[in-house]
């Protein structure tokens, strides 16, 4: 026979009341004034018996009283253009997991996600994905000590669970391609604005490209907003140099769709004349349907976000804040732009 361990169970070997553990089972420690001690000696003992609370029952009385909240915290910049393919993701994936909770969006500036510091102390969410964070934001994160799981989007923390795609193999993947097709130079099209995963990428693909034999001059690392715009403008730059590689890398796919329209006013032919390849981080069809279509080494938001609300709802209904690092690969797609 098969003993279940109750609530009641790990409430005497904690040496605590049955109370107390139903108010670090819901995320209430603080409101509470219940001690870091005490909550982690409760969960070690939770972890020990094996004891998992009554999802059903808490389901029920979410239903009841008031559904869970989930915060997904996104930087207003132009990243704000991949916003609708992470939303749209974490949305699917709650309906697939049935997953009745209310779902809020929160916009925040780069470097100052400190102004959102008392709604994420203060538990105001049962759980929050966070994307796109600085470094400075994530050093911000990890001095607090929030009583609700939080899940970040392509960064690195010892403190919070992750979901990341590993950027030096984005690197590698695109430089290896330009090896394979022969390529000796290359092009860079890159941001003007050093953010943490593009910035990184782009490091990671001239890294490789130095150990695989593959010259990127500095004069051909061009620099631009990271829009159609900016990318319209960086291909005007790279037509006014003097016999520029035939092979541009560009470090968004918003900037590669911009540069288009540049090269079909010059007449220059794509993939004839020049061949292009993109890191892509908005839904495919933006780069399948252009003219050419983009070949793309594109980022699996769909994959991230699912792999993202997986690990919070576990957290979330299990009061189990151990961080849980997860890598998903990215998936290159060949089209016209650029083939073997």
């Amino acid at each position: 026979m098969i003993l279940i361990a109750t609530i009641k169970d790990v409430a005497e070997l904690a040496g605590v009341s049955v109370t107390t553990v139903s108010i670090i089972i819901n995320g209430k420690t603080l409101e509470r004034r219940i001690s870091e001690a005490t909550k982690e000696r409760v969960l070690s003992v939770m972890n020990q018996l094996g004891y998992q609370p009554n999802l059903s029952a808490r389901r029920l009385r979410y239903s009841d009283e008031k559904k869970p909240t989930i915060a997904f915290y996104w930087p207003i910049d132009y990243r704000i253009n991949i916003l609708a393919s992470f939303l749209n993701s974490i949305q699917n994936e709650l309906k697939v997991l049935n997953f009745d909770c209310e779902l809020v969006v929160q916009t925040y500036e780069n470097d100052n996600l400190q102004k959102n510091g008392s709604v994420i102390s203060k538990n105001s969410y049962n759980g929050i994905i966070i994307g796109a964070t600085s470094s400075q934001d994530v050093k911000y994160l990890e001095s607090l000590s929030p009583q609700i799981p939080i899940v970040l989007i392509n960064r690195n923390s010892d403190k919070f669970s992750t979901v990341y795609i590993d950027s030096k193999e984005v690197g590698f993947q695109a430089a290896l391609l330009l090896r394979q097709k022969g390529y000796k130079e290359a092009t860079v099209i890159a941001s003007d604005h050093t953010y943490v995963a593009t910035g990184t990428r782009t490091q990671a693909f001239l890294y490789a490209c130095s150990q695989l034999g593959i010259n990127v001059q500095s004069k051909h690392i061009l620099r631009g907003n990271s829009t159609l715009a900016g990318g319209m403008e960086a291909a005007e730059l790279y037509c006014n140099l003097e016999n520029p590689p035939k092979i541009i890398f560009f470090e968004s796919d918003s900037m590669a769709l911009g540069s288009l329209y540049t090269f079909h006013k010059r007449r220059i032919r794509i993939p004839e004349d020049l061949e292009l390849l993109t890191i892509a981080m908005l839904d495919q069809e933006n780069t399948q349907y252009s003219i050419p279509s983009l070949s793309v080494i594109q980022m699996p938001n769909e994959e991230i976000c699912k792999k993202a609300v997986d690990i919070l709802i576990h957290s979330m209904e299990r009061s189990n804040f151990i961080p849980v690092h997860v890598s998903v690969t990215p998936k290159v797609i060949l089209r016209e732009s650029f083939n073997l």
